[in-house]
């Protein structure tokens, strides 16, 4: 077990075994519940000492009737000395005790005593241990004696031996639980999330690490054996207690108790002096969540059913019923119709304090339960249920149940609950990446309802149009849908759809140089409706645009304040949609002021989890996608690729253009062709009409820099305008870099000989070993000598100054794959891949494939 948060605890042994070299004797307690690490925290002390001290260790042992002396006879069988062990079968306790000392006492080298385990120590071997501790100070040895606290009640015998310890002759380690840092820094190394593994294990270090070695919904068996072993040795009437305690997660009442089992506190007494079992505000719990289940996974399915029945029946006197506790456990003891009467109201509560993924939970087991026909409780299920799911990043749970309902409102020709549906379906299909599949289902929505009265449901299709429109950055159209959704909500004092509409129009004026301002305000409105009403999907919609739009006019300042206000709401309240999206914009702001390290942290935690929404993944594709482009590392291709596809399936500039302007960087860097002519003329032409002219300007400053051709943006710019009747007069050409330290470097590069030179030590800097490299080819090629410093090794991504294109060759390699599907991987001819190989065999300094692979492991080429 690895010595984690310990550091205090060794640096005491190791003082105190100092000590007693030239001074007196010195005894040390080491307690702790079992697992928490004394085994291994006197190891760690040991272990350094065995070659220039004696260390003796005996162990107590947990026998029904456990051996008498038995550490005494360890640590002669240690010593070597047969006539002392013969002395000790003679049984003459007292000579026995003096003479072990005076053999110790001869040793020339310092001697360190260890009892382990002495909660389980028999009359005899304590008698031993006051023996040693009574002489400790005329005996230059350190004694070291363990036990574990859980084990010792008010009333065990080491109680009344450690109470008879002289004071200053001995110290107490009382050794912690891990903290929920430490922990959370174990799991991360394993991937897994540290506050779920601290929960049940409460930083017990051996609990988290058999729970991190086999990471599964079961408790490990090594974790069972040890808790039942406790168990099993309580009195009957203990473990009937612990059993009622077992089948209650939140605690049980001091009040249900004495109900339950009259006489219960004569039979607890020992769990709470050994802190097995606490005591918090009149309710009883188990200080670790693993012994809570393990004991109730012990229990036989007839006895568990009546032990939740016997609890449930407290429970339904209460005058203000705990609806929570009630569902747990009439689910448990299979009373489902109790059960389901109480759902919809606990949700509600759920949902009220922000606790969306405790609400869904609840709509999904009501879903799983019912049996019955009723047609309108089923469909509110559903909806609800569906509507948590998409808040909690669940999204295609989401459309599974909302596409359930949808021949159901078709079948009823309502057309309100049907263009509701419909909004819903196009708003999830959204969330996956698939803008025909929103806008389909969106328009189809308008087509139902647009000669309908005016209503709430109407009001927040147009809505979802402006949404649309405002997603795919078509400004115009975006401001009429959602003025047509103000004016309505307006006048139907709907607050929710008005905050909804005001994002939309907000988000697009903000976006637009002379109505920036304008813009702000209304986000800022909309924000400010939502936070009063507790709208929690609104409010996080427009922290959300609020960020993304401060960030693509490089007002790093206010996005930084507004994602940190945006993701504490939003963690606060399970809204892992919206946390996870902004998560993915505070990646890319990283990215572009120069954070490289936590740009990647953060999308690869991202990317991590494969069921993260399209919308979500593409982003952190690119970041990361980007910074192994720049630092000539593995597997970028691969990755700006993929998030191209993505991009393109969205029909959203917003994705497309990052994605794009990746790819031109990585023709740029590399010299060869990856994006397809007809998809950039696509792109050219789809800027003329939407898209942020933000993101556009970086776009043809990328297209620039890659063609060396000067791209008409006066044109596209005059066509975005016509499009979308923007009240713009003028536009700089120019893009705006302030704040992103690698376009900055690069746009100096564009100036003379000095700021040639300070572009590439800015590369430097920043570790781009790819982009340095072409720069230094730049300079050379314009005949500049004067070029600074190759990068330090330690900072440059490969030492064999391999290209992009070979190190994306060599990942390839490393998958396994042929030539030539290496070719159709990257899109280029199999001569191509051939070359690209012979030039890594050549600078690898290997004769295969194979070889290639090998030297790259371990040049560190490849993870």
């Amino acid at each position: 077990m690895e010595l984690i948060e310990r550091s205090d605890f060794l640096s005491e042994l190791n003082h105190r075994f100092e000590e007693t070299i030239n001074g007196e004797g010195h005894c040390i307690l080491v307690s702790g519940e079992a697992g928490i690490g004394k085994s291994t925290l006197v190891k760690a002390f040991c272990d350094p000492r065995k070659a220039d001290s004696h260390i003796f260790k005996g162990t107590c042992d947990a026998l029904y009737t456990p051996r008498p002396l038995a550490p005494l006879y360890d640590m002669l069988w240690q010593l070597g000395n047969t006539a002392l062990s013969a002395q000790a079968h003679a049984g003459n306790r007292s000579e026995l005790f003096g003479n072990f000392l005076i053999e110790v006492k001869k040793l020339t080298r310092p001697v360190t005593l260890i009892f382990e385990d002495i909660h389980w120590a028999d009359e005899a071997t304590l008698d031993f241990i006051k023996f040693l501790s009574r002489r400790i100070t005329d005996l230059q040895f350190l004694l070291i004696l363990t036990y574990r606290s859980d084990e010792i009640h008010s009333r065990h015998p080491l109680r009344s031996l450690l109470g008879q310890f002289v004071t200053g002759t001995f110290s107490r380690l009382e050794l912690s639980p891990l903290s929920r840092q430490a922990v959370a820094g174990l799991a991360a190394k394993r991937g897994y999330r540290g506050e779920d593994v601290f929960s049940i294990s409460g930083g017990n270090p051996f609990y988290v690490t058999e729970i991190l070695a086999s990471y599964s919904i079961g408790i490990p068996e090594n974790i069972k054996d040890s808790i039942l072993s406790v168990c099993q040795r309580q009195s009957e009437e203990t473990r009937r207690i612990w059993e009622l305690l077992s089948v209650s997660p939140t605690g049980l009442e001091l009040r249900y108790l004495e109900q339950l089992a009259p006489g219960y506190a004569a039979f607890i007494e020992r769990s709470l002096d050994a802190k097995i079992v606490l005591l918090i505000d009149d309710k009883l719990y188990f200080k670790h969540e693993l012994y809570r289940r393990t004991i109730e996974s012990s229990i036989s399915p007839f006895a568990h059913m009546a032990l939740n029945k016997r609890i449930l029946a407290l429970l339904l006197e209460e005058p203000e019923p705990v609806t929570q506790r009630i569902i747990h456990h009439a689910e448990l003891a299979r009373e489902y119709e109790l059960m389901l009467k109480y759902i919809p109201l606990a949700a509600g509560q759920a949902i009220r304090v922000g606790a969306h993924l405790e609400a869904a939970k609840l709509f999904c087991t009501a879903i799983t339960h019912y049996k019955g026909i009723d047609q309108d409780y089923l469909t509110y299920l559903h909806q609800s249920y569906a509507y948590e799911c998409y808040l909690t990043n669940q999204t295609r749970e989401a459309i599974i149940h909302q596409e359930i309902l949808l021949p159901v409102f078709e079948a009823q020709n309502d057309p309100e609950k049907l263009g509701d549906c419909l909004r819903f379906l196009s708003r999830l299909w959204w969330f996956e990446g698939s803008r025909s599949e929103a806008e389909r289902y969106g328009f189809r929505a308008v087509q139902v309802l647009e000669r309908e009265p005016d209503s709430i449901v109407k009001a927040q299709v147009y809505s979802n149009i402006s949404q649309l429109k405002m997603l795919s950055h078509e400004p115009y159209e975006c401001m009429v849908w959602g003025q047509l959704a103000i004016t309505m909500a307006k006048q139907l004092n709907d607050l929710e759809t008005l905050s909804h509409a005001l994002n939309n129009v907000g988000t697009v004026q903000m976006e637009m140089p002379d109505l920036a301002a304008v813009g702000m305000g209304v986000l800022q409105q909309s924000l400010q409706i939502a936070l009063e009403g507790s709208y929690h999907e609104h409010a996080a919609r427009a922290y959300t645009n609020l960020s993304a739009s401060l960030i693509r006019l490089r007002d790093f300042g206010n996005a930084e304040h507004i994602l940190q206000e945006g993701l504490t709401y939003c963690e606060k309240r399970d809204l892992d949609s919206w946390t996870n999206y902004m998560l993915s914009l505070k990646a890319r702001m990283r990215l572009e002021t120069g954070a490289w390290d936590d740009a990647c942290e953060i999308a690869t935690e991202l990317l991590a989890n494969e069921e993260q929404p399209a919308v979500v993944t593409i982003g952190p594709m690119v970041v990361l996608g980007t910074v192994k482009m720049r630092r000539n590392e593995p597997g970028a291709l691969p990755l700006l690729t993929r998030a191209k596809t993505k991009a393109l399936e969205t029909m959203e500039l917003q994705r497309i253009i990052p994605a794009f302007t990746a790819l031109l960087e990585y023709q740029w860097l590399t010299g060869e062709s990856i994006l397809q002519a007809t998809e950039l003329e696509k792109t050219m032409e789809m800027t003329q009409k939407m898209g942020s002219m933000y993101e556009i300007q970086e776009f043809c400053f990328w297209l620039k820099k890659y063609s060396d051709h000067d791209t008409d943006f006066t044109g596209i710019y005059d066509a975005y305008v016509a499009s979308n009747f923007s009240p713009a007069k003028s536009y700089s050409q120019t893009a705006n870099f302030s704040n992103c330290p690698y376009e900055e470097a690069l746009t100096l590069f564009d100036g003379d000989e000095t700021g040639k030179t300070q572009a590439i030590r800015a590369m430097q800097h920043l570790g781009a070993a790819a982009t340095y490299e072409k720069l230094k080819y730049l300079m050379r090629a314009e005949g500049l000598k004067r070029i600074p410093r190759g990068m330090r090794k330690s900072t440059t991504a490969n030492s064999a100054n391999l290209t992009l294109r070979e190190v994306d060759v060599l990942q390839l390699l490393n998958e396994g794959l042929r030539n030539k599907e290496i070719a159709s991987r990257l899109s280029v001819s199999t001569k191509t891949v051939d070359h690209h190989i012979s030039s890594l065999l050549l600078k690898l300094n290997v004769d295969s494939r194979a070889k290639a692979v090998q030297q790259a492991m371990k040049m560190a080429l490849l993870k």
